[in-house]
């Protein structure tokens, strides 16, 4: 049964990945807007003044300074380019990011709507950490049934308009910046010499008409007191009207999804069958006797009968081919753009007191008004109906007698009750003060506090109260006839109200009102940062300066929170969150020293040493020491080649410490019953015995930059990186811990409740230090300028190949997730072995465009299982599927502007963008929520935005 489409897609081979490399080095349609280099400067249309120079990934501020660890810079022109709403938007378009939460995911991942996260590696966002100049923020994101690692920040909550450009730092650097930057650093630079009036208004929607945007945005700066003072303010509002669910698209409405197979062994069909047309066999809307000699006996809109249509086939779990219902539930009502509206606005002043002693202090604040449709009440067999139920029809109950029945099981899909509603409310505030200098020439200080704190508020309305619905649903006669809740035959008081499943629609309003209601979560977050840093060049050598730089930082994270009883209790259909209450601490030390060992020497132009040690103190999670040693080496003009080896360390956060048990669904396959798909309760919660995650970096590279004919212009840059990281911290997953009991683990075996029936009722998934996560690959920039027919050329690539990213899991087996493009259920993500994007941007008089190209290796669903063209598959092999692969993809994109004025630092400017010009669909690759990976693959189509610019 496999399918056609895998037919035509090609094994990836060695030789494929020598093709791209040679389309990466060699092709002229070339990728991102973005280039590695050591000391990044902005583009002159950035800001007016002079704009002092950062250097992501380092501490030290000598002159001529050249870091060893790769720096990617994207600046603001980027963004004005693609007209994007946010910084995230184009970040995510660099390879070495793995979209994990924006406007196409966001509806999907429950708590944290909105959010913008920053996931390098593919190793999670809380790996990956988000500086504002070199500063730390408070966390947006926080814990409650959400995919979105908790404490992790919103690049949303600063102003686009604002920002000078932004850093990329694409290696370990715990040494300069402590915890969390095991991936790399996102360095967002303030523009705060801006001078004037800048503003802008855009609108986009998609080719359906939908997700509708609207974004302004307004900034200004200006000098006062003869120049010692500066003031920069902006603000950002964007509105996104969101979108329906996935059955919006036409692609959606051919229901690809995963079926069992139980009799793989003897019917010559692989275990597993990605088909179009799957249904849910074990619920339907009107509801299904799931169990006995009455299985697949269905209920009509009136409460009769008639036998269920299977379709063409369904052996066990939760799926069918073809009949049932029109549509997969769990494909229902999710947003493919949630609705979101947020506010962001920024203030920064600096006055230099003396000639060498400057204040500075900072304010933003960031608010996030968020929505979407949820889960609607799906009971997928496991219901118990007795034979005395009140509702039933005499009919019903005259074949159970027949058949010697006293109950059965029933399932059932609520979408007369319709979905869950969620909205959530955020904000995000952040205040500093301090100030900076310098003395004796080359030395430099710093010292400031500064103070952030989230409040997230977050609400799920018509949310089925677990204990009220199942003592609503069992309905019987009292002795005077009238239909009430067994129960309330003890416990006459008890308010329960008799609730009607068999048919759709036909219960009464009370009843719902008595059964569902509205989760509620308050969780509020602050921090508190005190540092000091102070940098120079003490003495010379032969080579030139050697630099130093030392500090010292203390910080605090405090979380608290409430939510309301029934949440607490975890008796919420859909979790809403849970209370939380934790404080924890960390004292910070660090130095680092860069040596230059020579300078214009026969063997070198220049070679350099870099090396830095940081130590911490965590109030709750003990001691950690991170380190990294790098160097430099430049034996030609035209070429720079960079080491480093690193220590990194990432801390475990406040929520993983300390939140609360909350509950979620997770779909599983249950090997002691067939491989049947269920969709048993998922508890989790914090840990406060976690300790520091540890990762050992290497990175090796260079940059190349020729000076002769015909190449002038052109820059390369080649990095391989590696990283182990140690202890990762994380949940096993339900999939494992089900695996795992089933192979004998009898301490995973206590996680996993099962009923009388034998069935999975729930799941205990707590944090751990559970895994070790490799990943290696390569990061491949290159950059191209060249005069051409009167006006200006720039092409551009970036590309990054995965060659490994495993985790290795308790039981010492290993996955690798590379060349995994699909996001199966309940297992983790992959990454693509290639992601490519390239550019080719033409500036003439008033006119500038862009075509960009986006480029998706091919790979498979499921890195576990074996398709058709894979080597090993054999049909009767348990871990066999009928489709596992998925063809490389193209995006094409185009942007252009066109200045009506341009005097001076006046100016009127018209742009415009189209995303996905093809109106490409997305693969078949099903997941939780919808047929294909929402992250990876764009799922809208084709958008289209417009808008002005203007400067003053």
């Amino acid at each position: 049964m496999a399918d056609h489409r895998e037919r035509d897609m090609p094994r990836f081979s060695g030789r494929t990945a020598v093709r791209v490399s040679l389309l990466v080095a060699a092709a002229n349609l070339l990728a991102q807007p973005v280039l590695a280099q050591e000391t990044p400067q902005p583009q002159a249309d950035e800001q007016s003044g002079e704009q002092p120079i950062v250097v992501t990934g380092s501490r030290l501020s000598a002159s001529g300074f050249n870091a060893p660890t790769p720096v990617t810079v994207m600046g603001a022109d980027e963004i004005a380019r693609r007209a994007a709403p946010n910084v995230s938007e184009v970040l995510n378009q660099i390879p070495a990011f793995r979209a994990q939460s924006t406007a196409a995911t966001s509806a999907i991942f429950g708590s944290n709507l909105g959010a913008a996260t920053a996931d390098l590696r593919g190793l999670g966002a809380n790996r990956t950490l988000v500086l504002v100049d070199g500063r730390r923020v408070v966390a947006s994101t926080v814990q409650g049934g959400s995919f979105t690692p908790a404490n992790t920040v919103d690049l949303n909550t600063i102003p686009t308009s604002l920002i000078a450009r932004t850093e990329v730092v694409t290696g370990g650097a715990s040494a300069a910046y402590g915890s969390d930057a095991v991936a790399g650093v996102v360095n967002l630079i303030l523009n705060t010499r801006l001078e004037g009036l800048r503003a802008s208004a855009q609108y986009g929607q998609t080719d359906e008409g939908d997700a509708e945007e609207y974004t302004a945005s307004l900034a200004f700066g200006t000098s006062f007191g003869g120049d010692r003072g500066r003031f920069i303010i902006g603000g950002e509002y964007n509105e996104n009207k969101g979108t329906g669910d996935c059955y919006t698209r036409a692609w959606c409405a051919e229901n690809y999804g995963p079926v069992t197979n139980p009799a793989f062994a003897v019917n010559g069909l692989p275990a597993s069958l990605i088909v179009p047309g799957v249904r849910t066999a074990t619920a339907t809307d009107n509801g299904i006797i799931t169990s006995g000699p009455l299985r697949g006996l269905e209920f009509n809109p009136d409460g009769t009968t008639r036998q269920h249509d299977y379709g063409t086939y369904y052996g066990a779990g939760i799926y069918q081919i073809g009949g049932g219902d029109e549509r997969n539930p769990f494909f229902q009502h999710y947003s493919l753009v949630a609705p979101v509206t947020r506010y962001s606005g920024m203030a920064h002043l600096e006055y230099d007191l003396t000639d060498n002693v400057t204040f500075f202090a900072e304010g933003s604040y960031a608010k996030v008004k968020a929505s979407q449709l949820g889960a609607q009440v799906r009971d997928l067999g496991n219901i118990t109906i007795r034979r005395d139920n009140a509702y039933l029809s005499d009919e019903v109950q005259d074949l159970m007698d027949a058949n010697g029945l006293t109950s059965f099981t029933f399932g059932r899909i609520g979408n007369d009750f319709g979905p869950t509603r969620m909205t959530v409310d955020r904000e995000t505030y952040r205040a500093v003060g301090g100030l900076n200098g310098q003395f004796g020439g080359t030395w430099k200080w710093e010292a400031y506090y500064q103070y952030g704190r989230t409040n997230y508020h977050q609400a799920v309305a018509n949310n089925r109260i677990n204990s009220n619905y199942t003592r609503a649903v069992d309905a019987v006669f009292d002795d005077n006839g009238d239909i009430v809740c067994r129960s309330t035959l003890t416990n006459p008081t008890n308010g329960c109200i008799p609730l009607n499943l068999f048919g759709a629609g036909n219960y009464d309003p009370n009843a719902v009102s008595y059964s569902f209601g509205t989760a509620l979560q308050d969780t509020h977050l602050t921090q508190h940062v005190a540092a000091a840093q102070i940098s120079g060049e003490p003495f010379s050598t032969w080579a030139g300066p050697v630099a130093i730089a030392l500090g010292g930082e203390y910080r605090e994270d405090i979380a608290s929170g409430t939510a309301d009883p029934i949440s607490a209790a975890l008796n919420f259909y859909v979790s809403g969150g849970a209370a939380i209450s934790g404080k924890m601490n960390v004292k910070e030390g660090f130095l680092e020293v860069g040596v230059p060992l020579a300078r214009d020497a026969s063997f070198a132009r220049s070679l350099d040493l870099n090396g830095a040690i940081r130590l911490t103190d965590y109030s709750v999670s003990g001691s950690v020491t991170s380190w990294k040693l790098g160097a430099t080496w430049e034996p030609v003009d035209q070429l720079r080649l960079r080491v480093t080896r690193s220590r990194d360390i990432r801390a475990p956060n406040i929520f993983e410490l300390y939140a609360p048990r909350s509950t979620s669904f997770q779909t599983v396959t249950d090997p002691e019953n067939g491989g049947a798909f269920v969709l048993p309760l998922s508890i989790l919660g914090g840990n406060a015995n976690l300790v520091p995650e540890i990762a050992n970096t290497l990175t090796i590279g260079g940059v190349f930059s020729p000076d002769f004919a015909g190449l002038n212009g052109l820059q390369l840059s080649v990095d391989y990186y590696d990283i182990n990281l140690e202890g990762a911290i994380a949940t096993y997953g339900s999939q494992i811990i089900v695996n795992l009991c089933a192979q004998g683990v009898a301490a995973m075996c206590a996680n996993v409740v099962r009923d009388e029936d034998d069935a999975i009722v729930s799941i205990t998934n707590v944090n751990q230090n559970v895994n070790n996560i490799k990943t290696r690959g390569l990061d491949i920039e290159l950059l191209y300028r060249t005069a051409l027919g009167g006006g200006d050329l720039t092409l551009r690539s970036l590309a990054t190949h995965v060659m490994d990213l495993t985790t290795v899991d308790v039981t010492g087996r290993g996955i690798d997730r590379a060349g995994q493009n699909g996001a199966p259920t309940s297992q983790p993500s992959g990454v693509p072995n290639w992601q490519v994007n390239t550019s080719a941007r033409y500036s003439t008089g008033p006119f500038s465009g862009e075509v960009q190209a986006r480029y998706i290796s091919g790979g498979y669903i499921d890195n576990t299982k074996l398709g058709p063209l894979q080597e090993g598959h054999i049909n009767n092999d348990p871990n066999s599927v009928n489709l596992n692969r998925i063809k490389a993809y193209w995006y094409f994109n185009a942007n252009a502007q066109y200045d009506l004025i341009r005097d001076g630092d006046r100016s009127v400017q018209l742009f415009g963008a189209i995303n996905n010009i093809g109106n490409r669909a997305p693969p078949v690759a099903p997941s939780s929520f919808g047929p294909t990976n929402n992250v990876l693959y764009d799922v809208l189509g084709r958008t289209y935005r417009i808008g002005i610019r203007v400067a003053y």
